[in-house]
């Protein structure tokens, strides 16, 4: 059995509306889906022009109460399942062999904290995330654990 080493909660996929769990297992990372953008569509399609342009207070507090529900619901789902049962949870997860991973570069700036994979045989040759600024220790931590040679 593949033991996960160490999981990292809440990191934004390619877009702002998708967000990822981290799991690190000896041989692989696990991006396991907590919030996709087609999560919120039904709510989102009531949504006046001018709510979109402008916000709503009330509105935006139905998106954060439904999107924190989904993210327990999902993290809730991968309890007790194998980081290959939790693949097949969302067909947006995704796996990164270690064997594959070029690189990896942890980028602070002032705006952005972001991790990138540089990985061979993936169709956009990367897979980045971003990250708040108090998961950087977290994140290094894990991957000089498991990459100590790829970071860059």
């Amino acid at each position: 059995m593949e033991d996960i080493i160490g999981v990292v909660q809440g990191l934004r996929g390619r877009t702002i509306d998708i967000v990822y769990d981290l799991f690190f297992s000896e041989k692989r990372v696990v991006a396991a889906v907590v919030l996709y953008f087609s999560d919120l569509t039904d709510i989102y399609e009531k949504f006046s022009l001018g709510t979109i342009l402008f916000g709503n207070l009330g509105e935006r507090r139905i998106v954060k109460l439904r999107s924190l529900k989904l993210m327990d619901e999902r993290r809730l789902a991968f309890k007790n399942k194998t980081l290959d049962e939790i693949l097949t949870l969302h067909k947006a997860n995704l796996e990164i062999g270690y064997e594959d991973v070029l690189s990896v570069i942890i980028r602070k700036g002032l705006l952005e904290t972001s991790l990138e994979f540089v990985v061979q045989g993936h169709p956009e040759k990367k897979v980045d995330f971003r990250l708040e600024r108090r998961q950087v220790a977290e994140v290094e931590g894990l991957i000089n654990r498991v990459l100590p040679d790829k970071v860059k």
